[in-house]
């Protein structure tokens, strides 16, 4: 699956690079010509930078970073070679095929991912894994049942000496490249605090074998951007530097503002409309205000789109009591809820009651993206990892919502937010923002 996976994507560039010169021909037979040439160095120069590595064709990532890096800079060697041979054309002759190219690889990459990560579920294209287990594993080996989509199908376990787990030791090397061979071990990973001289048998053990060798350095809610390789005793050996989080508050309050703003101003058309459909299918206000708990624990009015009916608040205990399928120990969500009128169950499913929310996000009490807002009786009942999601201002979207929304479980929404918590930036930010859009039109876990 590996060499399809390479393979794919191989001809989605060369697929791409051929769609710009087609696009370029429309201007001239010359531009077309170095609409291929550059669109070629571009491919070759993603690849170089990292388009295809083990980090992102084995975990089925787009490659995003080095594609779009190529393909700036192929655009800047456009702009200085058309003036050479085409220096009546305008810079659009380059740019448009150029920006056709990145946009269609860049396409092809992430329905490769998507693909491979499907099959996974599916249970194809699994890595057979051994577990190298250390004290303290168990936690990270609970997390890696939880994703199959990361390709590792473990299928045993050793033990170090320093893991009172119950499986087999390591033993020396030869017995253990024998296990490597016998159960046609794909990878090799050890899991917590493994010993030195266990890691030099491990990988003494798996020469020749073609096996992959991984160690999972322990670390909890730290992105791969967030490590880098260090070199220590003249190269003789490395450290892994781990960045501390780093967010420029007050040019993501900005940023917030202004894009909250625009986004109101927006969607105000479809904001009438909805606000009208409200107040047509049942009595009472347009629009539901409640207390919510933001950063720092400082409470603010949360606005939504009234979903419900006007005595929705009267009736929650009797709902509650009722128990419906709760599924989340401290925040309640029943799928058939009583009390949501017939248009708040069309404005939940596709998350337009949440628009107004953009007026908290212009007043500065919320943020585009960041923990789901809390409410007071649910922080009353926050442990020390859950006061962590009041570090930031709650957010109109995040993990949380493209991640499932009400069909999570509360640890499950715990760790997202503390993930965001630990990682929030510019990167993690646009990504939540691009799959909300996903998450509203599938609609999963809205109710």
């Amino acid at each position: 699956m590996r060499r399809d996976q390479v393979l794919w994507i191989t001809f989605g560039d060369i697929a791409a690079v051929v769609a710009g010169s087609l696009v370029a021909g429309v201007w001239s037979p010359t531009c077309a010509a170095l609409t291929a040439g550059v669109g070629a160095c571009a491919v070759a120069l993603a690849w170089l930078l990292g388009a295809g590595r083990v980090d992102v064709i084995d975990q089925a990532r787009s490659g995003w970073r080095p594609v779009l890096g190529a393909g700036a800079i192929a655009a800047l060697a456009a702009l200085v070679l058309k003036d050479g041979v085409l220096p009546d054309a305008g810079a659009q002759v380059v740019l448009i095929p150029l920006t056709l190219v990145t946009g269609l690889s860049l396409t092809n990459r992430c329905a490769a991912a998507s693909w491979l990560r499907r099959r996974r579920l599916d249970g194809h294209g699994l890595r057979r894994t051994l577990i190298i287990m250390g004290s303290g594993a168990e936690l990270l080996l609970r997390q890696l049942r939880r994703h199959p989509g990361d390709g590792f199908l473990i299928v045993g376990y050793l033990s170090s000496a320093s893991c009172r787990s119950g499986a087999a030791p390591i033993g020396d090397a030869p017995a253990l490249r024998r296990t490597i061979l016998a159960e046609h071990i794909d990878t090799v990973m050890t899991v917590g605090a493994v010993e030195p001289d266990a890691i030099v048998t491990v990988m003494r053990a798996m020469e020749s074998t073609g096996a992959r060798f991984v160690m999972a350095p322990g670390l909890q809610d730290v992105v791969p951007g967030r490590m880098r390789g260090l070199p220590v005793t003249n190269g003789w050996s490395g450290l892994i530097d781990v960045q501390l989080r780093h967010m420029r508050v007050r040019s993501k309050d900005v940023f917030d503002r202004i894009a909250g703003s625009l986004l109101l101003a927006l969607v105000s058309p479809l904001l009438l409309l909805a606000v009208l459909a409200v107040r047509l299918d049942s009595s009472g206000p347009a629009f539901y205000t409640q207390v919510r708990v933001g950063e720092r624990g400082r409470h603010f009015t949360m606005i939504k789109l009234r979903s419900m009916y006007i005595d929705a608040d009267a009736r929650r205990q009797a709902v509650v009591a009722a128990g419906g399928d709760a599924g989340n120990e401290v925040l309640f969500k029943d799928r058939n809820d009583p009390r949501i009128t017939r248009v708040g169950r069309l404005l939940r499913r596709t998350s337009l009651d949440e628009l107004p929310q953009l007026v908290n996000v212009v007043r500065g009490e919320m943020s585009l993206v960041g923990p789901r807002p809390a409410l007071p009786q649910e922080v009353a009942e926050y442990d020390d990892e859950a006061m962590r999601r009041l570090l930031v201002k709650p957010g109109l979207t995040g993990l949380w919502q493209v991640s499932g929304r009400s069909d999570l479980s509360w640890d499950s929404t715990v760790a997202l937010d503390r993930h965001y918590v630990e990682n929030r930036g510019a990167a993690l930010d646009a990504e939540v923002l691009a799959r909300t859009l996903h998450a509203v039109l599938g609609g999963k876990g809205a109710y």
